[in-house]
């Protein structure tokens, strides 16, 4: 069977995805530990194999280190930003969102990080491998590198593709994160829009969002294990 350049893209997200929420589900009955960035780099393995095919590398979707000190610096100074942009947005208008909506992040939400709280080790693991490796690189691959420019080869480079491209490819990395509730589907929502206009405006490089995305995270956990699960 043939299929046309649009139907070839369609086929090819649908697959990424569907593999990424089988494994996250069966990882979830078994109560892996990681089991989103498990997911999300079983999703990368089918993504580098159908580009692989049309010999798309991660380098040409923006995966690579700075060029120079310039251009490392440069980057980090762009991570910071959207570090600050987004802790701000965050800050401010998610309570509005629970506010309107009558709604909170559900505790259960952060039940997967109780077993780390009072052992620094697994914290320490934990905070390298799921939240540098899987989610700050596995994320920005998956949803910028992959999703998003498959999307806007499906709508089109121009300015409407664009837009349409951005707000889809946020719709889906807000509803993967379900477990938050509708604050965190808002949320992250927004905050994908954010990193993709960064990405697309910076061009096209994810090292800046991979930094900025683990400085994030990274904060978010550790406040989470330095107040024994309080701040969540």
């Amino acid at each position: 069977m043939n299929l046309t350049s649009k139907q070839r893209i369609i086929f090819e997200i649908i697959c990424v995805l569907g593999t990424m929420l089988l494994v996250k589900d069966i990882a979830d009955r078994f109560n892996v530990i990681g089991a989103g960035s498990i997911a999300m780099w079983c999703g990368i393995v089918v993504a580098t194999m159908f580009m692989k095919k049309q010999n798309i590398t991660w380098k040409d979707r923006g995966l690579g280190l700075p060029g120079s000190t310039k251009d490392g610096l440069k980057s980090i100074g762009i991570a910071l930003l959207v570090v600050v942009v987004v802790i701000a947005f965050m800050a401010a208008i998610v309570p509005i969102v629970s506010t309107v909506f009558g709604v909170t992040v559900p505790e259960s939400s952060t039940d997967k990080f109780e077993f780390m709280l009072g052992n620094p080790l697994y914290f320490a693991a934990y905070l390298l491998i799921v939240i540098w490796v899987g989610a700050a690189v596995g994320e920005e691959l998956l949803m910028r590198g992959f999703l998003l420019n498959n999307l806007m080869s499906l709508f089109g480079q121009r300015k409407v593709g664009v837009i349409a491209a951005v707000v889809l490819h946020a719709a889906i990395f807000g509803m993967l994160h379900i477990s938050q509730g509708v604050p965190g589907i808002i949320g992250t929502g927004v905050v994908a829009v954010i990193f993709a206009v960064v990405y697309l405006f910076n061009g096209r490089k994810l090292f800046p969002l991979i930094i900025a995305h683990g400085i994030i995270n990274s904060l978010s956990l550790t406040a989470y294990f330095l107040s024994d699960g309080n701040i969540t």
